[in-house]
């Protein structure tokens, strides 16, 4: 019985054969189908198309849309043999060989032009073609579709993942500058209004870049991050000087009000030293206390320089001036607390161990030896140190130690002995 198709070794399909490659051949096509038209329905693929693309990603995507282009002329040409194949089918409803060899040559056989290709007049014969075709089978064109969808979705999925990274990134900084923008009306003022239109314009450029090169910008080595970076960094520069500025435009008295009283807390504290010194001089032997810090009187002129600024209407140097005048009122405050801490220090020293004293004096008691000899001598010994004005530190101390130490060895005889 001869043999048909493409393939010597190959037999022909038999109707039942036949029948069930054709339906697994359309459940493909169908499946083939599905998947270009969602592939095209993808947002990122819409986005690559209708992008004005540049750099990396354009050099890319022009390969990339090529596949896909080629992936449904690949399509159109599998569905035409297969509906070839149906449509030989479809005559007879008991093929006849001849039907069964056709179906079988376009099944299996190299029945699809993957490409035509002239041949070069110098590498002609006198009998030879004039063009040659590259052919493939279903299967193989099937493979062949496989591989560039892969090839095609992974570029897809790589740019979609580039875009949501940098725009992730970029979207914070977008928020940020809208706020800005607001502010800026708001408080009416041409220098911030002008660096706020900067921001927005070198902002809006980065975003277009993002558009148009995410594989580029999102990789190693890309000066997205610096950049974008930056503009944060200038949107709170800007952001801190409208800020002060909207708070002095709405009310300039309730923007001084926290300096001023930071000027009195620090005259306070600073009074305050000169108290407490006179309590550590009574209370306390010691040779030198630390210097005592005086800037209120400074300070205030500078508060007092405001009002001029203000009259003047010089916003922007009010604003400078009155964050440099924050900055020193907190450093000038937190000097004069250390003083005052250091020399209320002292007096917590003694209280200290006073009340250090007395706990060993109740352990003492509790074994039986609270007034015994010599553990009373050492007792009164500190005792008279830490009560005594002025009272030596250091000697109530080394004193108390020693009581601390007759105390503990209290614990390392029994009782009784």
């Amino acid at each position: 019985m001869p043999q048909y198709g493409s393939n010597p070794f190959s037999p022909v399909l038999s109707r039942e054969a036949v029948d069930r490659e054709l339906a697994r051949l359309e459940a493909d096509a169908g499946r083939v189908s599905d998947a270009l038209v969602e592939l095209t329905e993808y947002n990122a693929y819409k986005l690559l198309e209708s992008a004005p693309l540049s750099g990396l990603t354009a050099q890319r995507w022009q390969r990339v849309s090529a596949k896909i282009a080629a992936l449904w002329d690949d399509f159109t040409a599998y569905q035409d043999v297969l509906n070839r194949a149906k449509e030989i089918r479809g005559r007879r409803v008991k093929p006849r060989p001849e039907d069964l060899a056709a179906i079988t040559e376009l099944l299996q056989g190299a029945s699809i032009t993957l490409s035509t290709k002239a041949v070069a007049l110098s590498e002609r014969t006198l009998l030879g073609p004039s063009s040659i075709s590259e052919t493939a089978t279903l299967a193989q064109t099937l493979a062949r579709m496989n591989t560039e969808y892969q090839l095609a979705a992974d570029f897809i999925a790589q740019a979609e993942m580039a875009w949501n990274r940098l725009f992730e990134a970029a979207d914070p900084v977008q928020v940020r500058l809208k706020r800005l923008g607001e502010t800026a009306r708001a408080i009416g003022d041409r220098s911030v209004s002008t660096a706020v239109a900067g921001l927005i314009d070198s902002y809006a450029a980065l975003r277009r870049e993002v558009f148009a090169d995410p594989l580029g910008l999102s990789g190693a080595g890309s000066a997205f991050p610096g950049r974008l970076a930056e503009i944060d960094r200038q949107i709170g520069v800007v952001a801190e000087a409208a800020a002060h500025q909207a708070d002095l435009r709405a009310d300039y008295e309730r923007g001084t009000e926290h300096l001023r009283q930071l000027v009195e807390r620090v005259d306070q504290v600073e009074a305050g030293q000169r108290s407490v010194a006179q309590t550590v001089r009574d209370k306390i032997l010691i040779a030198e206390l630390p210097a005592f810090t005086i800037q209120a009187p400074a300070l205030r002129a500078r508060l007092a320089a405001l009002d001029a600024l203000r009259a003047q209407g010089d916003w922007s140097r009010l604003t400078t001036e009155a964050e440099f005048l924050a900055d020193a009122l907190d450093a000038a405050l937190a000097a004069a607390t250390k003083v005052e801490a250091l020399m209320s220090g002292l007096l917590e020293r003694r209280e200290e161990l006073r009340g250090r004293l007395q706990a060993y004096r109740v352990r003492a008691a509790r074994k039986g030896a609270a007034e015994s000899q010599p553990l009373e001598a050492y007792y009164q010994t500190a005792r008279e140190l830490l009560w005594t004005k002025p009272c030596n530190l250091a000697a109530a101390t080394r004193a108390l130690s020693a009581y601390q130490k007759a105390v503990l060895r209290l614990d390392e005889v029994p009782r009784g002995q």
